[in-house]
């Protein structure tokens, strides 16, 4: 008989290992060494402000690495994603007490750090995890064939925040300069509360 997955019938042409891991949640395979981003680092990164290479730099998620979130929202903070190149995943983890109703952010673009990913969106898909609380995911901009989302931003709140520590978010680059995110929450409290919004 027939192999039923090739020839006319064949559709594994996006199923990678680093996409089923993505879909998954899976980490295994994440096999660069990550950084771990501190609030600190986070506050000095912030997009369009007086932000150094250095500074964009140690905010710099690397690809195929399990990174870690340390920010606690005690202030606005940025962070970066590497270039979108097709079959790249990375995850990161919050770490941090993210208690506090400032925006903790993820850029697809940037102009200052050593690596400057220009002319990266995230696709056009729905980021979150709805549990019934105002603005737990959100749509982002742009059409399927035209998206225009470059950064990603989570706002918690001082109390029950929906992604407390443990919180994993995957990035899988569906295609070149074409981010994918998936959001494993681990809720602080009952994980009410809290807003992601794009721009």
């Amino acid at each position: 008989m027939a192999n039923p997955m090739y020839g006319q019938n064949k559709f594994d042409a996006q199923l990678s290992q680093g996409y089923l891991d993505f879909v998954s949640g899976y980490v295994g395979n994440l096999s660069a060494t990550g950084i771990d981003v501190t609030e600190a680092e986070g506050v000095a990164a912030v997009k369009g402000g007086d932000e150094t290479l250095a500074e964009v730099d140690a905010a710099t998620w690397i690809a195929g690495a399990y990174n870690t979130d340390a920010r606690t929202a005690a202030a606005a903070s940025g962070s970066y994603l590497p270039p979108a190149v097709k079959g790249t995943h990375l995850a990161i983890e919050i770490t941090g007490d993210q208690d506090e109703a400032n925006a903790v952010a993820v850029h697809c673009n940037n102009s200052v750090g050593t690596v400057k990913p220009s002319g990266n969106v995230f696709a056009k898909q729905t980021i979150g995890h709805a549990n019934g609380a105002t603005a737990s995911s959100v749509e982002t901009a742009g059409t399927y064939d035209v998206p225009t989302s470059e950064n990603l931003i989570w706002t918690p709140a001082a109390t029950n925040p929906l992604c407390g520590a443990g919180t994993v978010t995957h990035f899988f680059a569906i295609e070149d300069g074409i981010w994918l995110v998936k959001v494993f929450p681990v809720p602080k409290g009952t994980g009410a509360v809290g807003v992601f919004t794009v721009s």
